[in-house]
């Protein structure tokens, strides 16, 4: 649960320190800190037992609300890359001079590969013919983890910004806000690799293969039952 709390109260003071709706450049922090601190977080958490919101709830219910929560994310990383860009269009200014903004890039294009991802890993049956299922899904829990941490160190580096500085003035609050998304990159590394990953990597017997091995048992019984038979006779 603490990891909810700091999430809430990370995108908390983004909203806080940027009002949405006072300019247009407003919109991009508040945009940006409910994509990734809020709702990419609670898609990614949804998965793991011990954080998860709705523990009890069937697998593919999970899904089902991962995909939810990262349709809104998608959405509101546009919003706020659109307010960015047009907000230094508006200005004159250039782009992707700093490392925020050049993480920023790199978060952008990588989340967009990893719903991409996600896309063939829910539809990765149709696929297996060309990659396993199970290498698929690996693969999209992989890329998005690796997102997730490039998003946290770019909130980290919007720390460090003309923006946040020039409204922040003290040390230790910069300091906790800079530290809040890289503890929370880190957990949601944990939990990707020691509760999601294991069970993808696992393999698992199709219904088929199953149900073909449950009747060579039965067959094999069978046979064994009938020598036996014969040789008491």
């Amino acid at each position: 649960m603490v990891v909810h709390l700091l999430c809430a109260l990370l995108t908390g003071f983004y909203i806080y320190l940027s009002p949405p709706g006072t300019d247009l450049f407003s919109w991009h922090p508040v945009c940006m800190a409910v994509a990734f601190s809020l709702l990419s977080l609670q898609a990614i958490l949804i998965f793991s037992p011990l954080s998860s919101l709705t523990p009890s709830s069937p697998r593919a219910d999970k899904v089902q609300l991962h995909w939810i929560f990262q349709s809104f994310s998608l959405l509101a990383l546009l919003a706020g890359a659109s307010a960015v860009y047009l907000n230094k269009e508006i200005h004159g200014k250039k782009h992707f001079t700093t490392w925020h903004g050049r993480f920023g890039l790199a978060t952008f294009a990588g989340f967009l590969l990893a719903f991409l991802g996600g896309v063939l890993a829910n539809y990765s049956v149709r696929f297996r013919n060309l990659v396993k299922p199970i290498k698929l899904k690996m693969y999209h829990a992989t890329l998005g983890m690796l997102v997730f941490f490039l998003a946290m160190s770019t909130l980290y580096l919007a720390t460090h910004s003309n923006f946040f500085t020039n409204r922040i003035k003290t040390p230790w609050i910069s300091r906790a806000v800079g530290l809040a998304p890289i503890v929370l990159g880190i957990c949601i590394a944990r939990q990707v690799t020691k509760s999601y990953l294991p069970r993808v990597l696992t393999p698992r017997e199709s219904e088929i293969d199953s149900r073909n091995k449950r009747i060579e048992e039965k067959i094999k019984t069978k046979l064994e039952r009938k020598n036996v038979n014969q040789r008491g006779l």
